[in-house]
């Protein structure tokens, strides 16, 4: 019966150490993918404004609304249009395939926040249980973070070398996965959006996601060691 208890309380420590590497991964994503300064950078890096022809206030102001967009703050369907100026004359920023495809980015940042609040309610139960459950058994939790931890990490390295090997590839395996249509197949000629998000702005996004990503499992990895050996 001890066995199977402890068990129990070990799965549970694996299951709410992956929900707090679930919203580790959320935060990792959403810091760079929300943030201006992100893009301020991105733009000096890739001379976007010049390739664009546009001024860096307006298009700031288009980036900021996009950002509005991709949090959910508006229409799904028509939320998107901004009028700007490119080359000196009013237009709007995104084209019919743009927003089509952005449409498919807003739906998949929905189904992100879906389950960082999952990811929120199970951690807390979890917690909640060793709380009121298992305090005798909290080397369980910290272990389980341990686990869930060095598994993830394992995958990440993996995934990391896989990508750095043909970066092109995973990008489009990435867009097959996530994407049931072309849509995001844009036309750097005609279609602004590609040209403010290039390829060098999608490899510093994966190395920065990466990054912090990599960075917090070693923490919490660390910090669930230290802890553990509090309870042996």
């Amino acid at each position: 019966m001890k066995s199977k208890s402890k068990a129990i309380f070990m799965a549970a420590g694996i299951v709410s150490g992956l929900c707090l590497i679930t919203l580790l991964l959320y935060f990792a994503v959403v810091v760079p993918s929300f943030g201006m300064w992100f893009y301020h950078w991105q733009y000096d890096a890739n001379d976007t404004y010049n390739v664009v022809n546009m001024r860096p206030d307006d298009l700031h102001e288009v980036t900021r609304h996009m950002i509005r967009y991709m949090q959910g703050h508006l229409d799904r369907d028509t939320g998107l249009q901004i009028m700007t100026v490119v080359g000196g004359a009013p237009r709007y920023f995104f084209s019919d395939i743009e927003i089509r495809h952005m449409v498919d980015v807003y739906d998949l940042f929905a189904i992100g926040f879906l389950i960082r609040n999952g990811a929120v309610v199970l951690l807390i139960l979890c917690l909640a249980a060793f709380a009121i459950f298992g305090r005798h058994r909290l080397r369980c939790l910290f272990a389980g973070w341990q686990i869930a931890a060095a598994a993830v990490f394992a995958v990440l390295a993996t995934l990391t070398i896989t990508i750095a090997i043909n970066w092109h590839h995973a990008f489009v395996v990435f867009h097959e996965i996530f994407f049931d249509n072309d849509y995001w197949i844009l036309d750097s000629r005609v279609d602004l959006l590609v040209n403010i998000v290039p390829y060098p702005f999608f490899i510093t996004l994966s190395a920065v996601i990466g990054g912090f990503f990599a960075a917090g499992l070693t923490t919490i990895f660390t910090a669930a060691a230290f802890l553990k050996r509090r309870f042996d």
